[in-house]
């Protein structure tokens, strides 16, 4: 007779496999930043925005030798890669319906939920295809492999940030165990945002004593002093926010006005001045007004992805929960 806890004939150490995911996830990380940086260097400085769709898919190939590398040992199956395909999909589908009827962005909105569910490997993947596949609608250019990076890191944030809901073949949660489930725990999230709104307030001061003549504030030190202040938030935290409607809400704001909207129009000086050399773009007062006039279109894009997540983000969450355990899917 099979002992209770065995899969497969073998012990399971639940505490093991633990052990072994935070430290891929490191390694993972790290080397996603470096590859990825090294990619877009070689798009934007040494190509000058040719070959921005080989980029492209020098990015996918970069994350799928990465992500599937990681899972060799344990041989994922043919259902994980289903689910994948499914999401990827399902996010470019959501984002072109949007694009093409009402302004909204839904597919923003499904990366995010794509990493909080399935963990950041896995929302970076996601996120780099979809907006790959996305351009070949939208239309391909140098700022595809950007915008993969972007939506990528947004999914892989995601995952980082977020206690995802594990399930054991006993049918027990890993949330129970650690005393986290689910639940409306605003004073959770409230850490890091006090901490980018403090963030944003020393940003204020800073520039009542050091502004320019006609400089205005809501610009770069939106995006810089933000970055900084979620990543203390995320520090101090010291553990991972609860999956709920507003805490998935807030974050999503966040992290996309903070991480993407910063990425893009940082990556907007570099293209315009690949594009033409001689224009002299690449400077510190072209970026303050890229950050400046790239602002409302930041806000309106984090506003109504994270109106997407209250609407419709806890319902896919709780469906994609209820997949990976029914089908034993944990990646």
């Amino acid at each position: 007779m099979k002992q209770s806890g065995q899969i497969s004939g073998r012990q399971f150490d639940w505490e093991e496999y633990l052990r072994q995911r935070s430290r891929r996830r490191v390694t993972s990380g790290i080397l996603l930043l470096v590859s990825v940086v090294a990619l877009l260097f070689v798009s934007t400085v040494l190509l000058r925005g040719r070959y921005y769709l080989l980029m492209g898919f020098g990015v996918v190939l970069l994350i799928l030798v990465l992500f599937f590398g990681q899972y060799e040992r344990r041989k994922p199956q043919a259902r994980e890669v289903v689910l994948l395909s499914t999401l990827t999909a399902l996010c470019v589908v959501m984002n072109e319906i949007c694009a093409h009827t009402i302004p909204l962005h839904a597919g923003t909105t499904m990366v995010v939920i794509c990493g909080i569910g399935l963990g950041p490997e896995a929302g970076f993947l996601i996120g780099a295809m979809s907006r790959l596949v996305c351009n070949f609608f939208d239309g391909q250019g140098p700022w595809t492999p950007w915008q993969m990076a972007a939506w990528g890191m947004v999914g892989y944030l995601s995952g980082m940030a977020f206690n995802k809901i594990e399930r054991r073949r006993t049918g027990e949660t890993l949330a129970r165990r650690l005393s986290l489930e689910k639940g409306r725990r605003f004073r959770v999230v409230m850490g890091p945002v006090l901490c980018i709104l403090s963030a944003w307030v020393l940003a204020y001061v800073v520039y009542l004593f050091r502004r320019s003549p006609g400089e205005n504030f809501f610009g770069w030190r939106l995006y810089f002093y933000g970055l900084a202040g979620m990543a203390a938030g995320c520090i101090l935290q010291r553990k991972k926010l609860p999956v709920d409607d507003i805490t998935t809400t807030v974050f999503t704001f966040f992290v996309v006005f903070l991480l993407y909207g910063g990425v893009m129009n940082f990556a907007a000086m570099l293209m315009t001045n690949s594009m033409d050399p001689s224009s002299g773009q690449i400077s510190w007062e072209t970026l303050k007004a890229l950050y400046l006039t790239g602002a409302p279109y930041d806000a309106a894009h984090a506003g109504t992805a994270a109106l997407c997540m209250f609407l419709f983000g806890d319902s896919i969450l709780q469906k994609l929960e209820r997949i990976q355990g029914k089908f034993g899917i944990t990646l």
